[in-house]
């Protein structure tokens, strides 16, 4: 998956650096109740009610630090 450009300039207005590579830059995590305790620290830290089957987040790449 790729960022539009209008989502890469809103990430680079909060200073955000921006990955661009083949695979894109951005990818949907699924997180479900057997993945133990990330999963119900997730639905906390986002106010989840964890009642689905699972949970999605989209994680988005950027640099590393040095």
């Amino acid at each position: 998956m790729k960022l539009t450009e209008e989502q890469k300039e809103t990430l680079k207005e909060n200073d955000w650096k921006i990955v661009d590579n083949d695979s894109g830059n951005c990818t949907w995590v699924s997180i479900r109740p057997k993945d133990g305790a990330i999963f119900s620290e997730m639905c906390e830290t986002f106010n989840l009610t964890g009642d689905g089957e699972d949970i999605k987040l989209l994680v988005i790449g950027t640099t590393e630090a040095e």
